[in-house]
């Protein structure tokens, strides 16, 4: 449980950092923006797969 919200919020700061970079429209920054925002959405979205789901 707590290593899949590590993974989590890992995944949620490449995802905000790449779309920082990609903000600063120079070429390089875009590319490497766009692959850590891509990265981090992917992390993000196979760790919240395993989140335990909330008991009623």
């Amino acid at each position: 449980m707590k290593k899949t919200r590590i993974l989590f919020f890992a995944g949620l700061l490449l995802l905000m950092l790449g779309i920082y970079l990609s903000s600063l429209l120079l070429t390089h920054w875009v590319i490497i923006g766009t692959l850590l925002g891509v990265s981090g959405g992917l992390l993000m979205g196979a760790s919240s797969y395993f989140l335990p789901k909330p008991k009623e």
